[in-house]
């Protein structure tokens, strides 16, 4: 197995990170990481925020406020949870989809957000930095869209932890049956994948 193969099959998120967290130096070679993903029309449909100090405070308040938002009558201990994701970590990059108008579909537009968000993961793996990506069940709110200044089209997809290690990395992930998640179409009948 290749290095790089064994770095995607290493990759574990994070169970609890502290401080230090990145170096501005490792969180550039870090995002230039992620602007390397497959991006039809190389529209770079895809922007960060990297949050840390106090700014902490700040997304936490605007998670709250979407939270509340969404769901009215949530009850303080609730809201305060959704505060405390934002304590997790010294460093956050929230990852937020900008499609660009053009040809490209909005969708595939967002996924290369996504992979974006992921490559910021191993990126992050491969330097030893703690990465873990987290979300929530809805991807705007006027809190989040003030805090970014977020678009129309634009939406929060998610946002990753970044950190030292303080817990050990999970073991190996349990070996896949490739046939449940992989089906060949070679001009016969459809089959489950199967190595030989």
């Amino acid at each position: 197995m290749s290095s790089g193969l064994d770095l995607l099959m290493s990759r574990r998120s994070a169970a609890a990170l502290g401080d230090p967290g990145p170096s501005d130096a490792e969180l550039a070679k870090i995002l230039t990481a992620a602007t390397t993903v497959p991006d039809h029309g190389k529209l770079r449909p895809f922007r960060f925020a990297i949050i840390s100090g106090d700014g902490r405070l700040q997304f936490g308040n605007a998670l709250a406020e979407a939270a509340a938002e969404r769901k009215p009558g949530l009850a303080d201990s609730a809201l305060d949870a959704m505060r405390a994701k934002a304590q997790r970590s010294p460093t956050i990059v929230a990852v937020i989809s900008s499609p660009k108008p053009g040809k490209i579909e909005p969708w595939e537009q967002a996924a290369t957000a996504a992979c974006a968000g992921y490559a910021i993961t191993l990126a992050a793996h491969a330097l030893g930095i703690g990465a873990v990506w987290k979300s929530v069940p809805f991807t705007r709110g006027k809190g989040l869209a003030e805090l970014f200044a977020l678009g129309p089209s634009e939406e929060m997809l998610g946002w990753i932890h970044l950190g030292t290690h303080t817990k050990p990395v999970s073991e190996p992930r349990a070996p896949i049956d490739l046939a449940t998640v992989a089906t060949v179409f070679d001009g016969q009948p459809p089959r489950p994948f199967v190595a030989e």
